[in-house]
């Protein structure tokens, strides 16, 4: 049963399949500009670093610059693709298709960016690839400081910056519960500067928000995290896309087929630091 998925944050890839539509003023307009041999990428909202829309059915950012580098490894037949927004809510491979204000028709081959395992029925409704953006839950403390482990948070002044990192410290019910107090505050800066004064003895916030790239010596990530949200690309239940993709990025990262690895560097370029885990072995390597 095909179900519709609502990620708030998310980037569809449509494959640009069109179905007949009798009375469908604009179906010579569609056979024109969109063709068995175009890729139609639909995103839901303009979600930075993962994508922003430039117009004319262009895009930058991460998926933009990723889709690039792998899209003549992964297209088939297909010749181009552009970017197109869709609605909210849009249901992958739904049958009939997507039909827009303008009546173009498409039918979605595959869901990108921001959308992440773990989130409702996504993991029962779709086959995906492994993670390629990671996302941890962390504690970070002054470095130097009394809490070392997750296990020295008995009467420690705690911030979170954002309600997933509140999620995730009440989800760990031994951390939370032995904390003094758990105050939130949304500025990782603020809540960084009560950790310098002593006001806070930790921080739970994610790790896009801290960047440890950015972050120097003065803190202490704590080893291991309370939560990971992997960001993947989603296919059809069965797809072969999933291999397909995983392969190219697997290519495009291993220096076993390119001078250099060229897909960390790229996730730098965006996230500020390392902020992929992806991890995949090849046909060729098993």
């Amino acid at each position: 049963m095909k179900k519709a998925i609502s990620i708030a944050l998310s980037v569809l890839l449509i494959a640009g399949v069109f179905a007949s539509c009798s009375g469908n003023k604009n179906k010579s307009l569609i056979a024109k500009e969109f063709s068995d041999e175009a890729l139609i990428i639909g995103y839901t909202e303009e979600v930075e670093p993962f994508l922003k829309a430039k117009g004319d059915g262009d895009a930058e950012g991460f998926i933009p610059e990723l889709w690039a580098k792998i899209f003549n490894d992964v297209k088939g037949d297909l010749k181009t693709y552009r970017f197109e927004k869709v609605e909210k809510g849009y249901m992958l491979e739904d049958d009939g298709g997507f039909f827009d204000k303008d009546k173009k028709e498409y039918s979605a081959g595959l869901l990108m960016g921001a959308a992440h395992k773990n989130d409702g029925t996504f993991n029962e409704d779709y086959s995906f690839t492994e993670p390629i953006i990671t996302n941890r839950i962390i504690a970070v403390t002054k470095a130097g400081g009394s809490i070392k482990t997750y296990g020295d948070f008995k009467g420690a002044k705690v911030v979170v910056t954002n309600d997933g990192a509140k999620k995730a410290l009440d989800a760990n019910k031994a951390v939370a519960s032995a904390c003094a107090k758990i105050d939130k505050n949304e500025d990782v800066k603020a809540a960084l500067k009560l950790l310098d004064s002593g006001k806070a003895d930790a921080v739970i916030t994610d790790e896009f928000s801290f960047n440890p790239l950015k972050a120097g010596d003065a803190y202490t990530v704590l080893e291991g995290e309370l939560d990971t949200i992997e960001y993947v690309i989603a296919c059809a239940k069965y797809s072969g896309w999933k291999d397909s993709i995983n392969n190219a990025i697997y290519e495009l990262k291993s220096p076993d087929y390119n001078d250099k690895d060229e897909f960390t560097p790229l996730v730098e370029k965006y996230f500020g630091y390392n902020a992929s885990y992806f991890s995949y072995e090849s046909e060729t390597d098993k």
